[in-house]
């Protein structure tokens, strides 16, 4: 259940106030302290990943003010809602990861349609999802990963992954989707507990996104199988991808996206996306985010909500083939 939070009057737009201030808001924005909410805590990949973005984007706005809100809750919808019912003045924005995609799947209740109560602005960055092995698990290819487990008795492995309803665990879905393989499923609070159990030798693999893992895998205290990526990333160019391991169809990462209220000028969140197009653009920036893990993208407004149309439909699909339930 979304949690439900009394909006302070001034973040609310009233029909009679909404045109002026998006005539202002292109021509002036920000000439005021711009709120860009996450809904997440302080220090997750997702928070550092939209405060990367921002330290990016005050120089080239000379004078501007960004204030994070970490307003953790719901899968992130706490603060989802909140900028969904702001003023569509470019006052209020959302800094989110693709579960987003996920939340209309996995919620019975949902305060908001994340197809059309959020306006996409930029996805600006992505980080592959993962399959990684305890260094001691037999298996050093997807191929014989498969076979191996074929030979275990059902649901005698398991994996290990970050949540329910998370891109990771949706990951190892594909996976089982395409090899009908049967594994059980222990979910963690955080992806940093899920690396850390298969470091420690208490689960033989962990699905994570390659930001979360790529120390560890550096370190050789886990090793990499395949990236659910189109191609092989720049950060572990010896990992090969699911597609090149004879499963095309397993494709799945961590993005991260700014939002902005529904009725947003179209103008300015171009504008706003154009910048972000500029940060990402950065050699110094693309740098500080490959320490991350991530990896640039720039999906302007149409183009990431298009992607955000796909991901909702696909992931109900794939959600009901697991035999996941809403909550």
């Amino acid at each position: 259940m979304i949690a439900r939070r009394t909006l302070l009057a001034a973040t609310l737009a009233t029909p009679a106030l909404a045109k002026p201030a998006l005539a202002q808001s292109n021509t002036e924005w920000p000439d005021r302290p711009v709120r860009i909410l996450i809904g997440f805590g302080a220090g997750g990949v997702s928070d550092v990943a939209t405060r990367l973005l921002l330290e990016g984007l005050r120089p080239r706005l000379p004078g501007s003010v960004f204030v994070v809100e970490n307003r953790s809750g719901a899968s992130g919808m706490v603060a989802a809602a909140l900028v969904a019912r702001a003023a569509p003045d470019g006052y209020a924005l959302l800094g989110a990861p693709g579960t987003i995609a996920i939340v209309p799947s996995m919620m019975k209740t949902q305060q908001i349609d994340v197809l059309k109560d959020l306006a996409p602005i930029n996805l600006f960055a992505t980080s592959p999802n993962v399959l990684v092995v305890h260094p001691d698990f037999p298996a050093r290819t997807v191929a014989e990963f498969v076979a191996h487990v074929k030979a275990k008795p059902k649901d005698e492995l398991a994996y290990a992954h970050s949540g329910i309803g998370t891109t990771v665990q949706l990951m190892m879905g594909m996976v089982t989707q395409a090899t009908g393989l049967s594994l059980r499923d222990i979910p963690y609070r955080s992806s940093s507990e899920s690396i850390a159990a298969c470091v420690a030798g208490q689960v033989p693999m962990v699905a994570s996104s390659t930001n979360s893992a790529l120390s560890f895998i550096q370190a050789g205290q886990v090793r990499a199988l395949a990236l659910a990526s189109p191609r092989r990333s720049s950060f572990l160019p010896d990992v090969p991808t699911f597609a090149e391991s004879g499963l095309p169809s397993v494709l799945s990462d961590t993005w991260f996206g700014l939002f902005a209220p529904p009725a947003t000028d179209p103008a300015l969140v171009q504008r706003i996306s154009t910048l972000c197009d500029q940060v990402m653009a950065d050699p110094a920036m693309r740098q500080r985010f490959a320490l991350l893990g991530a990896e640039p993208v720039g999906l302007g407004p149409a183009a990431f909500a298009a992607l955000m149309a796909r991901e909702v439909a696909s992931f109900r699909t794939l959600t009901r083939q697991m035999g996941l339930q809403p909550e």
